[in-house]
């Protein structure tokens, strides 16, 4: 089944020092990224952590991507330490990984036109299946990582109590509902050229429709 080998190749793609080299740098982005936010009100913060998860598990695959969460997750915390450490919520980075890698593996991202309403959602006509699969991946992340897994994770670390679990669920559905449209548009507009460059540095590999 073509599921399971994405899964493969995307094992074997460890054995690339190209795979090793990029995966390494965009690590290193996620990591940067982790502190960049932009906080419109006092609830709601936009992060740019996930862009770089997301071109790896396009570039790369689950496999990869799900190591390069757990690299993100200790790394960010060794940069930045908040609070103690706990591997659950590096699990939680491990999944979104590997949700990036199963959706976006082999991605032939399009062209968007970011700064005109019409050509842009003519792009996003042209391009359903590859817009859909980019909207589907960042839902799935922010339903099972951002929604549940880290609500347990908090319940689980005592941060919040037991009886409070489902108002806090709730309040995440709204917030992940809130910032879904923005991170796709994120995605659409940054999956592109990270595939134009990729392709730019390594011109004998391509990524497959």
């Amino acid at each position: 089944m073509a599921f399971f080998r994405n899964f493969r190749d995307s094992l074997c793609e460890l054995k690339s020092l190209r795979c090793l080299t990029v995966t390494a740098l965009l690590i290193g982005v996620s990591v940067a990224l982790k502190f960049l936010l932009i906080q419109p009100t006092e609830t709601l913060k936009i992060s740019f952590s996930f862009i770089g998860l997301a071109s790896i598990g396009m570039l790369y695959g689950p496999v990869v991507a799900g190591l390069a969460g757990i690299a993100t997750d200790v790394l960010g915390f060794l940069v930045k330490p908040t609070g103690a450490f706990s591997p659950i919520f590096t699990v939680v980075e491990l999944t979104a990984g590997v949700i990036y890698g199963i959706f976006l593996y082999r991605l032939n991202p399009a062209k968007i036109e970011l700064f005109s309403s019409s050509a842009f959602f003519d792009a996003v006509k042209k391009n359903g299946i590859q817009v859909l699969r980019i909207f589907c991946a960042k839902l799935t992340v922010n339903l099972i990582c951002n929604v549940v897994m880290n609500t347990f994770a908090m319940v689980l670390m005592r941060i919040i109590a037991p009886d409070a679990i489902l108002v806090k669920m709730g309040e995440r559905i709204v917030k992940n509902a809130v910032l879904l449209p923005i991170e796709v548009f994120i995605l659409l507009a940054v999956l592109y050229p990270v595939a134009v460059a990729y392709r730019a540095a390594f011109r004998k590999h391509t990524i497959a429709k």
